[in-house]
């Protein structure tokens, strides 16, 4: 599993459910706009304080974000068609 993967789909859903785009984040957050679009793709791996701008810009604990991570993760262990269905 690529961790980098996880952690920007993480970012990328909770920027998208906040209806911000990537330039309103980056600017928010201090990020060069070409950086964090990297980090949303899985192409770069953000410092603990970067992800805590982010995070704050997006108005996001670390909890949640640390929950979605959570998630990000069993999704992309378990793809949907190994999924159990119920």
């Amino acid at each position: 599993m690529d961790e980098s993967k996880v952690i920007g789909n993480a970012i990328r859903t909770l920027r998208k459910e906040k209806e911000l785009s990537q330039f309103s984040v980056a600017q928010r957050s201090g990020i060069n706009l070409s950086y964090y679009c990297k980090l949303e793709r899985g192409e770069a791996n953000p410092s603990i304080r970067k992800i805590h701008e982010i995070l704050k810009a997006l108005g996001v604990s670390p909890v949640q974000f640390t929950e979605l991570v959570v998630l990000e993760s069993e999704y992309l262990l378990f793809p949907a068609e190994t999924r159990a269905v119920s």
